[in-house]
Order: C-alpha cells, then structure tokens, then sequence
C-alpha cells in the first residue's frame, strides 16, 4: 500500500499506473487518499469502516478546482467523524441524491397534486395547484424538501402579504403538502410557518365614475378580455365561473345561463337570467345578431365563450386588470376635469385606490339593494346560499325567484346604462350608496 503525505506537489508527481487504478494513501489522516487512473486522472477519496461491516470506500472530487488537497483533506475528517458517530455517508449520499431529484420541490408538487389534491379537494385541486406554481414553485424550485427551512417559506407567504387572502390560501395548501410529505415519510417535521393574520372582510365598492372608466376602458382590451370584464358587470357573477362558461351553459335558453354546480363555488346548480346587455355581450361573442331576436341564429354549441386558444378558457386576469387600470386612469381624469369645469373648480390629479375584479359584485349587489332589490334576491342573484337557501330546499328552489332576479338584474343593466350614457353626455353622474351588500 504506498504511503505518501498528499500535497498539491505530490499529486501532481504521482505515477500514472499501466492498468488498473492506483491509490496512495496519506500519511497524515487515516483513511484519506487520491486515485490516480490509467488515463491520468486523479481524484481524492476517503475509506472508512462501520461496526460489523466491510471497508467502503467514497469520492470526494476530482483533483483541480474546486478540490485542492486542503479542501478534500478537510472534507474527509468530516466523512470520518461522521463515521464515528455510526452513520454511513455513502448512505448519506445517496439519499441526498434521491431527495434532489423525488424531493425536489417542484416534482414534488406533481406528486403531491396527483397523491391527494386530485383526491381529497376534488374540487379545488386545480386552483391549490395554480397557487403552488404561481406563488411558491419560482422560490422554491430546486430544492429538496428535507433542506427547506422555516423562513424560506416564511418569505414566500410574506411576499403575498398585499393580497391577505391570496396569502392565507397559499398558507393553507402549503401546510397541507408539508402534512402529506410527513405523512408519507419524505420529511421529518414541517417547517411551516404560523398562518398569517386573518383577513378583514373587503368593503371596496366602485365609485359611479369608476364604474363608468372600466366599462369605457374594457373596449380599449383585446378581444375577448373586453366582453369578459363587461359580462362580470352584467351578470355579477364570480370571474372564474365567467371566464370558464362553456357556450352549452347557454345552449337550450338563450335568455337563462345554467351554471353547473361543479364550477360554482357552493357546488349549487345557479339559473342566471340574462339582461338585455349581457345578451349583448354574449351576442358580440357568438360573432353574431342577438339569438332573442326574430330568427337569429343560437350560441355555439360547443367551446368556451371566451378563449384565446380555442380549447381552454381564458386566464392571466393580473396582467388584464393591470391594463384595465391604466386604461381606465385617463377617462377617470376627464370624467373629474369635466366636473370641476362644471362647477369652477380647480382641476386635481386623480387617483385611483387598489381595486380587484371581485369588486364588481360587491358594487352590483350594493346598488341593486339602492334600486330596491329585497337583499333575499340579491343573494341568489350571486348564488350566495345560508339558511333557508341551503341544502335539500335550496336544490328543489333552483327555479325560485328567477322573475325577481331577472328583474334584479334588468335593474342593474339598466342603472349601468344610464350611468355610461350620462358621463358621455356630460350629464352629472348619480353617486353609488357608500354601504357594502
């Protein structure tokens, strides 16, 4: 067994052997060594002996950077003083081999989707899969579970802490993978942080001249981005249950949308009578005249209403409401010069405080309460169910109350009408109750 005290001189003058790999071992750390190859190459090892079990022996790295001799030196008394305190680091190195590729984050999350996501949120799988991609896989992707600590993800849900909601659920479906690994045996203990603070309940509602800016600006929007924001200001309904309307909702009763209980949120079939200026939207999206009138032809028969692709509903609603927002600033302007020139004031920069899409329903539903709309009808205009509405009744009552919401949403179309129609005609726009429904 040759013996030599390794050096940066000594590896370089070591003897390339004629066949079969040559080793020298240090003459300073017992079990450190360096390999030299036929082909010349020459890399550091350390061999090392467990209780009842034969010799093994491991690679620390190739000679040259960024393995010097100091450096494998100083990596194989770790190795070795791992060994005396009896765990197996070639064991140890596979597992961190396993877990960067089977516990790396973003595999992960696949595996999780399809372990239990898939299974146990039937429902809502999809949107707790988005969140993890979304908000959580660009800071996490790469690293395996077992090495990902508490504050790493601590800041992933601080980075969401303007959108509490938003941070709240990705908390929730986070806390809930981190279970699953434990429970799965892929990870020892979670390092879930504490759930962050709970969220106040929202109170934005548009303002008469907001309200007239969205539906001005949603004609400055691409098609199909624009008939969408002016379909949630028609019918009030959720953005995801307007984004992802498939045209056979409207198929049989061009005037009623029959939304599917497996895409509302409370899983209850919704009847959605259409107004006047929803059909028109809708209308617009068919590519065709308005199908209540005379002979015109019906909706399409298949595909989603809205739809870049032709196959999948529409999405990216940050990057739209981001474009809203700045088209809608300039008409926000005019709309406050043209007041303070009416009455001799001196003009002001407007501002336009953080509003979100939900908004739009909150504002609909606080005006038709204004025009008069018992608050029983307002819920099931949005599909809000509690009490009486809920459960065996509110399934036989999926008919009920369908002439008061037809007219609880004529109202609205009506009122939105106006509205626009006066601040283009520069008449003096009517303020929306302050209250929320």
């Amino acid at each position: 067994m040759a013996r030599l005290k390794i050096t940066k001189r000594s590896v370089d003058d070591a003897p390339i052997p004629a066949a079969g790999d040559a080793y020298f071992w240090d003459t300073e750390l017992r079990g450190f060594g360096l390999r030299v190859t036929p082909k010349g190459v020459r890399s550091y090892v350390v061999q090392y002996r467990l209780p009842s079990r034969p010799a093994r022996r491991m690679t620390i790295g190739v000679h040259g950077s960024p393995w010097t001799p100091e450096k494998a030196r100083k990596r194989a008394e770790q190795i070795l003083f791992d060994v005396k305190r009896g765990d197996d680091p070639v064991q140890a190195a596979k597992k961190r081999a396993r877990e960067a590729v089977d516990l790396e984050f973003s595999r992960y999350v696949e595996a999780f989707t399809d372990g239990y996501l898939k299974h146990e949120w039937k429902d809502s799988w999809a949107d707790a899969k988005r969140r993890l991609e979304q908000h959580v896989v660009p800071h996490l992707k790469g690293r395996p579970l077992p090495e990902i600590e508490k504050h790493e993800v601590s800041k992933v849900i601080l980075r969401l802490k303007d959108r509490p909601a938003l941070a709240r659920n990705t908390h929730a479906v986070l806390r809930k993978l981190f279970a699953w690994a434990v429970d799965q045996g892929d990870l020892g203990a979670s390092p879930i942080p504490a759930a962050p603070s709970v969220v106040q309940a929202r109170k934005r509602v548009l303002t008469p001249e907001e309200v007239v800016a969205a539906w001005q600006a949603s004609f400055k929007l691409d098609r199909p981005m624009g008939q969408f924001i002016r379909l949630l200001f028609a019918t009030l309904q959720r953005r995801s249950e307007v984004a992802a309307a498939p045209w056979t909702e409207f198929g049989e009763l061009p005037k009623l949308w029959r939304l599917e209980g497996e895409r509302a949120k409370n899983d209850n079939d919704h009847l959605v009578p259409l107004s006047p200026l929803a059909v028109e939207v809708l209308a617009e999206m068919a590519a065709g005249p308005s199908p209540v009138v005379g002979k015109a032809k019906p909706w399409p028969r298949k595909g989603f209403v809205f739809t870049t692709t032709g196959t999948t509903p529409i999405s990216g609603f940050s990057k739209v409401k981001a474009k809203l927002d700045r088209e809608m600033l300039p008409i926000l302007q005019a709309l406050s010069d043209k007041r303070a020139d009416a009455l001799g004031h001196e003009r002001e920069l407007v501002f336009m405080p953080p509003w979100r899409l939900h908004d739009i329903r909150r504002t609909g539903t606080t005006q038709m309460q204004a025009l008069g709309v018992p608050i029983e009808v307002t819920e099931r205009v949005i599909n809000h169910t509690s009490g009486e509405t809920a459960g065996i009744r509110g399934v036989y009552n999926l008919h009920a109350y369908n002439d008061e919401k037809r007219k609880a949403l004529d109202a609205w179309g009506g009122y939105l009408q106006r509205l626009v129609a006066e601040a283009e005609q520069g008449s003096k726009v009517v303020a929306l109750p302050t209250r929320a429904a």
